[in-house]
């Protein structure tokens, strides 16, 4: 009943190969020995070696000329060094660890080649390809570096001249992804100088803003500013406000509201308080009120329009008829053909031939038509 509690987990191995005894557990299969570290398998308890030949090294064995004089190897190893079968062996198992590896065979020693060099002073022209010193004149006429190769002809296997000469590889469009921008179109949405002018609706203040924006916010009195662009199909009467680009269609008008855009074109009708910071072309008759400040002005043949509170522009192009009071700070051009009633204040006048206008004509140069910003200004109200 205790005998199989006081059971040894361990039994007692010799290694097959050196006779050291060790222990190990009872289960083993395999262990190395722990004298002359040689792995070995276990059966039934009993330690056996592995099958097979064990290689101890890799050496070239031959047959020695004669025996080196201070050898003191025995006799029984020099006869197995002369054993012409292991010649040409260049293994050495466990039982050949008492043969000696024959060094491998030197090259002769023969004649070195010279290469074909040249020292560093007949590099420089200091002295001559033999040696000898170089007189003042001599030097002179040699030159320093002599021999040395230009900038040019040392660039010419370079990497950056490999580059530069290699020909642009341009991607087919078909393999680029959906977002991908050409180099040129890259270098245009990198250009700050194409920002929109954005002109706040309350305190009139300027700011720029990327062309990409939706949106914006006044920099002074911090109102916001839509920047949507809208389309006008049929008659309507409500307010717009925004710096985006409103456009009326022939069949579309505005009557009795308040507009606020940055470019306007009128192919309809319009009667409506307009408040324009870019390009205002008109192409039907129509009735602006409020102090329409504008970049430039364009109304055409077809169009007749009135400007009861009057017109502030920096250019005028006059086609068709006008009438209220314009003051311009730059050229009004009236074409054959147009008509202006009104008093007119500006830089300069063009008037061609065929044109009138019914009214005073004051040539200032000084005439200036920014706006003032506001302080306080009622955003309820345009104008």
């Amino acid at each position: 009943m205790f005998r199989k509690f006081n059971h040894s987990k361990t039994i007692e191995l010799a290694c097959p190969y050196c006779g050291h005894r060790q222990q190990e557990p009872t289960r083993v299969i395999s262990s190395f020995c722990r004298e002359c570290s040689e792995h070995f398998r276990v059966q039934k308890g009993v330690a056996i070696p592995n099958p097979g030949m064990r290689i101890s090294g890799i050496s070239e064995v031959g047959t020695p000329q004669s025996k080196p004089e201070s050898s003191n190897l025995p006799e029984e190893n020099n006869a197995l060094i002369a054993d012409p079968q292991k010649e040409d062996a260049w293994l050495m198992s466990a039982e050949d660890d008492a043969e000696v590896a024959r060094p491998l065979p030197r090259e002769e020693e023969g004649e070195e080649e010279v290469a074909d060099a040249i020292s560093a002073g007949a590099f420089f022209g200091l002295v001559d390809p033999e040696g000898e010193q170089l007189d003042g004149k001599d030097a002179e006429e040699k030159g320093i570096g002599e021999k040395a190769q230009g900038k040019e002809t040392l660039a010419e296997g370079s990497m950056a001249a490999l580059i530069d000469n290699q020909p642009p590889t341009v991607p087919e469009k078909g393999k680029m992804p959906p977002n991908y921008k050409e180099p040129e179109k890259r270098k245009q949405a990198g250009d700050h100088s194409r920002d929109l002018e954005v002109r706040c609706f309350r305190c009139y203040h300027i700011q720029h803003v990327s062309r990409f924006a939706k949106s914006t916010q006044c920099e002074r009195c911090s109102v916001y500013i839509s920047l949507a662009n809208y389309e006008i199909t049929s008659n309507k009467s409500l307010t717009l406000r925004t710096r985006g680009d409103i456009t009326i269609a022939k069949r579309g008008g505005l009557k009795k509201c308040e507009v606020a855009c940055h470019n306007l074109t009128a192919h309809g009708t319009i009667d409506a308080f307009v408040d324009c910071s870019g390009l205002a072309v008109f192409r039907r008759s129509g009735v602006v009120r409020g102090h329409l400040h504008c970049r430039k002005i364009v109304v055409e043949k077809t169009a007749s329009l009135e400007f009861p509170d009057g017109l502030f522009t920096e250019q005028a192009d006059v086609q068709g008829q006008v009438k209220g009071d314009i003051t311009c700070s730059g050229t009004v051009r009236i074409a054959k053909g147009a008509e202006v009633e009104g008093n007119i204040r500006a830089v300069s006048i063009d008037l061609k031939e065929g044109g009138s206008v019914h009214g005073e004509t004051l040539v200032d140069p000084e005439v200036s038509t920014a706006l003032q910003v506001k302080v306080g200004f009622n955003p309820s109200v345009i104008g």
